[in-house]
This record gives C-alpha cells, structure tokens and sequence, in this order.
C-alpha cells in the first residue's frame, strides 16, 4: 500500500487533492473487507495528513473531516462487536487525523467526547 501511495505521489499531476479524493474512495472501498486491508490503508492516510500537516499543500478539509470521522464511525461499529482492541486502534487514527483538521480543533475535541463516554470492560 505503501509504495502505491508514494507512486501516486510522484505523479507531477497527482496532487493533494486528487490523492485524498483517492485515498477516501479507497478507504470506503475496503471497509467492508478483511479488517487488515481498511487498517493498513488508514494507518498510511494518518502518516500523510501528519506528514501534509507543516505543508503548504495539505489534504482538503472536507476530505480530512470524512475520513476522520468515517474511521471514528468504524471504530464505534468495531466497538459494538467487543472488538476492543481494534476500535481503540480506528479511534487512534480517527483523533490523530482530527487533530490535524484544521478547524481550531472542533473536531477533535467533538470525537473526544464521544470517546470519553464509551466504557471497557478492562478485565
């Protein structure tokens, strides 16, 4: 995943934009598959939005708020199945990339609170 993406990258005309439009098709293409595909593929859009975050050139906002909040809504459906482990890892990267939304924070801290009234059963 991680060489197409760089590939990609490289394109003179593939910028930015067009990559987070691919990259947000591509995640809502492999949601419905085996759960290391979709984590593999969000793992490496977190790395770009941080890596974007000091660019002139970052994702669209747009783009970076549904793909936030699409990988928080995979965590809550993981979270409703007792797959704790995996949701708190979607939850991770759904934070990490709204932390880097820039929308003075509203985002973050609107996931944040979601997250906070969640409860484990850490036994």
């Amino acid at each position: 995943m991680r060489e197409l993406v760089n590939q990609m990258w490289t394109l003179g005309h593939f910028g930015g934009e067009k990559l987070a439009k691919y990259m947000r098709c591509l995640l809502k293409a492999t949601l419905p598959m085996e759960h290391n595909i979709s984590l593999n593929l969000i793992k490496e859009i977190s790395t770009m939005v941080k890596q974007s975050a000091s660019r002139k050139e970052c994702f669209p906002s747009m783009e970076l708020e549904w793909i936030a909040v699409t990988a928080f809504n995979h965590g809550v459906d993981l979270y409703g199945i007792n797959e704790d482990e995996l949701s708190k890892t979607w939850f991770s990267y759904a934070l990490t990339i709204a932390h880097n939304h820039r929308d003075g924070g509203e985002l973050e801290t609107h996931l944040q609170e979601k997250y906070t009234k969640l409860t484990w059963d850490d036994i």
